[in-house]
């Protein structure tokens, strides 16, 4: 909910992507070789992304997976990467023990994702690059406007005077 990174590119991350010098960067590169439509893209962490992956590595270690560089950042049993489709049934267990619905999908994150940075107000082309899309057509897909939100912006023509 952080980071609106696909649950394809998540489980391809190594230590390095998102580690330097034993600290979370500040951005994370996703290579094209992890990325759909082959297109490198920057996605920076907030401080919740952040403390996520010190816990992961701190959970990892405590595991005894590599922290090294090279390493997964999600390591599997074998201690190589997690295969997508486990990232994706973890999510769905941890789905059904906080009863959230089964329309909840990994994907759907995305779109919560880029819905809160448009109620922040970042514009629809930052949201776009964020999310790796080359089209800002495909992003105002993820991003919904709301009933309040209507009838808010509605409001705002009474009290300027518009006719």
């Amino acid at each position: 909910c952080h980071t609106g990174v696909r649950i394809g590119e998540l489980p391809r991350l190594t230590v390095a992507d998102v580690v330097w010098g034993g600290e979370p960067r500040e951005e994370v590169f996703l290579s094209h070789r992890i990325t759909k439509g082959k297109k490198s893209r920057v996605v920076p962490l907030n401080e919740v992304a952040k403390e996520c992956v010190r816990k992961l590595l701190e959970f990892n270690e405590k595991r005894g997976f590599s922290t090294e560089p090279q390493a997964p950042l999600f390591a599997w049993k074998t201690h190589g990467f997690l295969p997508s489709r486990e990232a994706e049934r973890e999510i769905q267990k941890v789905r059904e023990k906080v009863g959230l619905s089964p329309k909840i999908t990994p994907h759907a994150f995305r779109h919560y994702f880029a819905n809160r940075l448009k109620n922040a107000g970042v514009d629809p082309f930052t949201i776009a690059v964020i999310l790796g899309h080359s089209s800002i057509d495909t992003t105002q897909g993820y991003t919904n406007t709301s009933s309040a939100n209507k009838r808010n912006a509605v409001s705002r023509l009474a009290g300027k005077g518009v006719a």
